[in-house]
């Protein structure tokens, strides 16, 4: 068993990367950009509109799947998502 640490794993965590993706909260991201839910997931999510707290919800962002624009996910707006790093 191996017990010493990986320093490039524990570089990308303190940077915020991992694996090529970059951690960030999802009210961060602007309207219509690109993000997945984990970073070695295989779908694509654009985030959408912002519903308010209102008597039917929690406050949240409507997001779209890039593949199946009839399929919306509800997020709260501190969910964190991953994104390309560049």
């Amino acid at each position: 068993m191996n017990t010493k640490p990986n320093p490039k794993l524990l570089l990308d965590i303190y940077s915020g990367t991992l694996n090529g993706m970059k951690l960030v909260e999802l009210r961060k991201l602007k309207e219509g950009e690109y993000f997945k839910r984990k970073p070695d997931a295989h779908k694509e999510y654009i985030r959408g509109h912002y519903n308010r707290k209102d008597s039917f919800g929690p406050a949240s962002f409507c997001c779209t799947d890039s593949e199946d624009i009839g399929r919306c996910i509800q997020l709260k707006p501190s969910t964190i998502v991953y994104v390309e790093a560049y």
